[in-house]
């Protein structure tokens, strides 16, 4: 009945059994994983996972794989390359030829030691990586297996970043040229990097994104690329600009000509042929303080735009471009039409010392100073 019970258990446990006839009681689950039989298989599972050991060269180098430390008396031997899908012969041995057999493309670089069975591989490049297995005696339980990485060392990873302008968008870079890369890491000013700053890898370049670029976004990024023999590693200072002068120069032009066409168009609609007909003390007054309205329109103008965009570098941290002396420099060219009115056109009765000229912007005490005729 024992014998029974254990097998049924047995086939439950292989799947072969119908269902209501399964036990899921103790004895049954204690049968299983602790039957000497169905030990073993886990057993060489474990030594086989356990049998694999990783070698790590560089390029053109050497590397000796040896053979199985249990290996006492070696009648036969069989070095193999595994990688994925492909398996090639390297080294074949039978104590009885006493003959080595090499295969291609490893004639000329492996060397083969009867003794205790290992290999030695010379000139190593990176197509020699893959697994490569050792049979001794036709025993799989004399068997060993060494994973060989062949990697050329890193180069200085090249790092720049796209123009970061403050509160928008922007990316530092890290591509790596020569070399497999197996680890990139970002660091700045010498630490951790802050949270919410992400990066993606792909391949051997790294991008840093940057999502809304402030102040505090300035200093210097590191970018460490290794693999399993080297590792380099580049930094870059990196700054946040505020707003350019090509960004500027406009917006101060564009400012200045609506100011000053929007004093010409209300000047207009005053026609000269008609300034000696404006006897009213309104038209006077509006007429004489156009001028001088202009010149501090204009003043306040440029006192405006200095203020902003002292406001807008805030935001960044590279070197102030002081703009005073250019918004103060436009502001004065602007103002000067309105200022040679005052100088044309003096205070006193209806003459005008400009004789070639017809002016539109009569001073406070004059009704209008043009030419007749």
């Amino acid at each position: 009945d024992v014998i029974t019970k254990l097998s049924r258990c047995h086939l439950c446990a292989l799947g072969t059994a119908s269902p209501k006839t399964c036990s899921t009681s103790q004895p049954c689950l204690l049968s299983i994983f602790c039957h000497p039989g169905l030990l073993v298989p886990l057993q060489q599972a474990a030594e086989a996972e356990g049998a694999l050991q990783r070698r790590v060269v560089v390029v053109g180098s050497s590397v000796l794989l040896a053979g199985p430390a249990d290996a006492v008396h070696i009648h036969s031997a069989r070095w193999e390359y595994l990688n994925g899908s492909i398996s090639r012969a390297v080294v074949q041995y039978d104590e009885g030829s006493h003959y080595v057999a090499i295969h291609p493309p490893y004639v000329g670089r492996a060397l083969f030691h009867p003794p205790n069975g290992s290999l030695l591989l010379e000139d190593l490049q990176e197509s020699d990586s893959g697994i490569y297995k050792v049979t001794i005696n036709l025993a799989e339980r004399e068997s060993l297996k060494v994973l060989l990485d062949v990697l050329k060392p890193v180069s200085r990873p090249q790092l720049w970043s796209s123009g970061l302008v403050a509160k928008a968008t922007g990316e530092v870079l890290c591509e790596v040229v020569e070399g497999r890369v197996d680890t990139i890491t970002w660091k700045k000013d010498g630490q951790a990097l802050p949270r919410g700053r992400g990066f993606h890898v792909s391949g051997s370049l790294s991008i840093l994104h940057l999502r809304a670029v402030k102040k505090s976004d300035c200093g210097s990024y590191s970018c460490n690329a290794s693999n399993g023999i080297s590792w380099q590693e580049t930094s870059l200072n990196v700054t946040v600009a505020g707003p350019s002068i090509a960004v500027i120069l406009p917006e101060i032009v564009l400012l200045y000509v609506i100011v000053v066409t929007f004093l010409v168009a209300a000047n207009v609609t005053f026609q000269p042929t008609k300034l000696i007909q404006l006897k009213s003390t309104t038209a006077q007054r509006t007429m004489g303080y156009t001028a001088p309205g202009g010149v501090l329109l204009v003043v306040l103008t440029s006192s405006f735009h200095i203020k902003n965009i002292h406001h807008r570098h805030e935001d960044g941290c590279t070197a102030f471009v002081d703009v005073t002396a250019l918004a103060v420099s436009t502001a004065a060219v602007s103002a000067l039409p309105l200022l040679a009115i005052f100088l044309c056109c003096p205070p006193g009765p209806l003459k005008c010392p400009c004789p070639t000229s017809r002016i539109l912007f009569p001073p406070a005490r004059h009704w209008g100073c043009f030419t007749l005729g």
